[in-house]
């Protein structure tokens, strides 16, 4: 009998396996980010969190740029300070993340919101851009 030890593979190593999974990973996302990027209409803005509603910069059928001012919220900011949790109200301002076109305002100053709950503001962005 040989000492060699017997491998279930023909190659020396498993490389070609790591190539393809890499492949396939890149071209997995090649794939979603032209989907995002060419095929979905518009965008759907939700709040990132908790609060209320408290303004709304821009009007329907407007042009928006990227860094644009969208709405505010008004949150509650928790922080811990010498082993107590303390808790401010602040406002926030949020931005439009890439160019577009405002169809439609859902939001309404005073509106209570939940994280990721109700949509505010719905976007057509630039075709060819990340939304």
């Amino acid at each position: 009998m040989s000492d060699k030890k017997k491998s279930l593979t023909v190659f020396k190593s498993d490389r070609h396996e790591d190539v393809a999974a890499i492949f396939a990973s890149a071209l997995i996302v090649v794939v979603v980010l032209v989907y995002m990027a060419f095929i979905v209409p518009s965008v759907g803005i939700k709040a990132s969190q908790d609060g209320k509603l408290v303004e709304i910069f821009v009007a329907e059928g407007t042009d928006v740029k990227k860094g644009d001012k969208l709405y505010s919220l008004e949150v509650v900011k928790k922080k811990w300070v010498n082993n107590v949790m303390e808790e401010k109200v602040a406002v926030e301002s949020f931005t439009a993340k890439a160019n577009g076109k405002v169809l439609k305002i859902s939001g309404k100053p005073g509106d209570a919101l939940k994280k990721g709950k109700q949509t505010i503001v719905v976007l057509e962005h630039e075709k060819g851009t990340l939304p």
